[in-house]
């Protein structure tokens, strides 16, 4: 599928204004308005590159080095070095998540193996385990049951980044996700809020 003109534009626009915001000492006066589209264009490119790459244009922005004192968007968010720091900065926030999931689905095992009650544990409101890594347990240990009444809460915490199903691939079946995979990655278009610490979150 190619990029139509409106999914590119609504990009750019994105983009300046988490650009604008990222350096206040930007003046819009300063830089042809191609830069946008041509970060836009950079960012979609990458997308359809790798799938699992979220069209996330505040995180792109975010992603980027920036001068201090001379911002220059053309030399700062629309080379192909942009696209590797994004992949990069994306391809960390996977590994963070993964070894955040890790602890907490050991933490989660570990109660069991001690003799505390599956249901209880993976029920209980201690914010030490998120959503998600509760519905991993519940569904590796076949307790499809109480993976069904965590699904709601592990839907919630994918949307708030949808970056956890790349994170969870080694941790669980993707048929077994609890968001279904639609085939169709460009509805990550909406930023997305991936905590670097995530199970304050499920408090």
């Amino acid at each position: 599928m190619f990029a139509t003109q409106t999914a590119i534009d609504s990009l750019a626009k994105r983009i300046e204004r988490a650009y604008a915001l990222r350096q206040p000492r930007w003046y819009s006066g300063c830089s042809a308005p191609g830069v946008w589209t041509a970060a836009a264009t950079m960012l979609y490119r990458v997308h359809r590159e790798d799938p699992t790459i979220p069209l996330d244009p505040e995180l792109y922005v975010a992603s980027q080095s920036v001068a201090a004192a001379l911002p220059d968007p053309w030399a700062e968010i629309a080379q192909s070095s942009s696209a590797r720091r994004y992949r990069k900065r994306v391809r960390r926030i996977i590994w963070t998540l993964r070894r955040e999931l890790r602890a907490e689905i050991r933490l989660a095992r570990r109660k069991i193996d001690r003799g505390g009650n599956i249901a209880k544990v993976l029920l209980s409101k201690s914010e030490l385990l998120s959503p998600l890594s509760r519905f991993i347990v519940a569904r590796k240990a076949g307790r499809d049951d109480l993976a069904e009444r965590l699904r709601a809460e592990a839907e919630d915490q994918h949307w708030i980044c949808p970056l956890y199903r790349q994170a969870s691939r080694v941790l669980l079946p993707s048929a077994f996700y609890p968001v279904p995979d639609r085939g169709d990655a460009d509805d990550l278009i909406e930023s997305m809020d991936c905590p670097v610490n995530s199970h304050y979150l499920w408090n």
